[in-house]
């Protein structure tokens, strides 16, 4: 394994990658994986092993730990906690077991100690655009 700071080689010839930090952002999209062995069809699966549709190697994250909707009638998303040991949070406020709450563009999402920012397309682009310009 790389030392913070060393070089990634990568298959592209002449490209060469820093390792990334944990400031780095890491970009998830909210989607079933195809072909995944999850039998949970309610949502998008968040949890710490492999059968979830987001995985988050954390500790302090459940085996199955929430979930999101999207309701396509109203193009919004909702996030619910599974019941997880350590909590789900939005914008500070612990959420109740199968909870449904909205989530906002920019909404602040907590699964146990891993904190997350959701975002719309249009805001990931927006910051994608402003990141690559400094």
């Amino acid at each position: 394994m790389a030392n913070e700071g060393e070089k990634w080689d990568v298959t592209d010839v002449g490209t060469v990658l820093t390792r990334p930090t944990t400031e780095d952002p890491l970009v998830l999209n909210v989607e079933k994986v195809p072909g995944r062995a999850n039998p949970f069809a309610m949502g998008v699966t968040v949890g710490r092993v492999e059968t979830n549709d987001i995985i988050v190697d954390d500790a302090s994250v459940s085996r199955f730990h929430a979930w999101l909707q999207h309701d396509d009638r109203h193009d919004h998303c909702y996030l619910f906690d599974a019941e997880s040991k350590n909590g789900t949070w939005l914008d500070a406020v612990r959420l109740t077991p199968s909870q449904k709450v909205k989530l906002n563009d920019g909404s602040i999402i907590r699964f146990g100690d891993a904190e997350m920012k959701f975002l719309l397309p249009t805001s990931l682009a927006r910051y994608v655009e402003l990141v690559s310009t400094r």
